[in-house]
């Protein structure tokens, strides 16, 4: 008879557990197969993000390649150019070297009387402006413009 009396809370405790258990496959009963959807669309959405990811890499990839191409190409080109433009600065130089010297004597002696003559008269023209008549005579503003190229 102890053993029944024992046994009763165990008796409870396993119906209460079983009464859960009922619940708990009830619950999983309906909540289960949306959720497998769930599961299965995230698993869908994933492969496909993975197949994009993948192609996007590759293209990077081909990108990256054209772009270190291209850099190589442009300092081949750059190369090139450094090369014929050595060549010919050298060949100008060369060609310089060789004409006989020319005196700047005279030209830059040309150019400084011109200017001088310019200065004499802007200078004449400024006091003509300023005394609001002519200078004496001609000779004079010659005199005058002499005195400047000296």
């Amino acid at each position: 008879m102890s053993l029944v009396i024992a046994a009763v809370p165990t008796l409870y405790a396993m119906g209460r557990a079983a009464i859960s258990l009922s619940k708990l496959a009830d619950t999983a009963r309906e909540e289960l197969p949306s959720t497998m959807a769930a599961i299965r669309l995230s698993g869908m959405e994933i492969s496909d993000l993975t197949l994009e990811l993948s192609d996007l890499s590759q293209e990077i990839a081909e990108g990256v390649n054209k772009s270190a191409e291209a850099v190589q190409a442009a300092k081949a080109g750059i190369r090139q150019i450094g090369s014929v433009a050595r060549q010919r600065t050298m060949s100008m130089i060369e060609e310089r070297a060789n004409l006989p010297p020319i005196s700047l004597q005279p030209l830059v002696a040309g150019a400084a009387k011109k200017t001088s003559r310019a200065v004499g008269n802007a200078t004449k023209s400024f006091i003509n402006l300023i005394s609001g008549g002519e200078l004496g005579s001609k000779n004079e503003s010659e005199n005058t413009i002499n005195r400047l190229e000296i």
